[in-house]
């Protein structure tokens, strides 16, 4: 058996999209709008677009070459929806959707997060996209008032319906026999029976692969296309790099 790619790299991701191309996959639309969750096994393929978003469009290709689809999830950044890199996206056959943050942008004011959130909805269909599913995008606080960007549809469960989407990446999910995995801060972690906020057990690449071949895997996985790179030398330079930023936040702040 060949060696695993350098975890983080355009290679590994290569690799992975081979291992699934046999099994069904699904988006997150697509898993929600089943009427019964699918036998096993079967994988629900998430990415959330924080920045670089080219990085997200090379790994659209990747999966494209291996008729893989899943949902990639963008934020509406300061200088608004990179929409070229969406539409890219979206060519390939892929679920785009929006990756929401408007808590932090209103700095806890509820009544002005759902406005940009559905005025962020508008937009996007307005492009024309769907955007039949969302996906919060977690940073801490920006204020007191709330513990993450989720709160806004935990709190006001009917805007899904208001904003005509099917569900939220996490909230509408049942967990009960779905192993969430993901790859959030260049770490990869394991949740059974998942819930935002708890802890995840640390696993790698290498036994995500592993469990692939398992007939009773029914796997949730989200990777994070930032911190996915092209060459080795990179996704060590950028990974080292992060580890010492927040090493020093750690620091600063305790």
């Amino acid at each position: 058996m060949k060696p695993v790619p350098l975890d983080f790299t355009f290679a590994a991701f290569d690799l992975f999209c081979q291992r699934i191309r046999h099994m069904p996959v699904f988006s997150v639309a697509g898993f929600l709008a089943r009427a019964a969750p699918p036998p096993t096994p079967f994988v629900i393929l998430r990415l959330d677009v924080d920045y670089r978003e080219a990085h997200a469009v090379s790994l659209a290709r990747i999966a494209d070459r291996y008729n893989v689809q899943g949902t990639f999830y963008f934020r509406r950044r300061e200088q608004g929806f990179d929409w070229q890199a969406i539409r890219a996206v979206a060519d390939l056959g892929h679920e785009v959707g929006y990756h929401f943050e408007t808590l932090d942008r209103a700095r806890g004011d509820v009544v002005r997060a759902r406005e940009l959130f559905l005025k962020d909805l508008e937009a996007f269909r307005r492009a024309g996209f769907p955007a039949r599913t969302v996906a919060a995008h977690g940073a801490p606080p920006t204020a007191p008032t709330y513990h993450g960007n989720l709160d806004l549809l935990r709190d006001a469960p009917g805007l899904l319906d208001k904003a005509g989407l099917l569900g939220e990446t996490t909230l509408s999910i049942d967990f009960t026999n779905v192993a969430y995995l993901s790859d959030a801060t260049w770490r990869w972690r394991r949740y059974d029976h998942y819930q935002p906020g708890q802890p995840g057990r640390p696993t790698t690449l290498r036994a995500i692969l592993a469990e692939l071949t398992r007939r009773d895997a029914g796997l949730y996985i989200t990777f994070h296309p930032h911190q996915w790179f092209p060459h080795p030398a990179q996704a060590l330079f950028f990974r080292a790099r992060n580890r010492i930023a927040r090493q020093l936040v750690r620091r600063a702040t305790g």
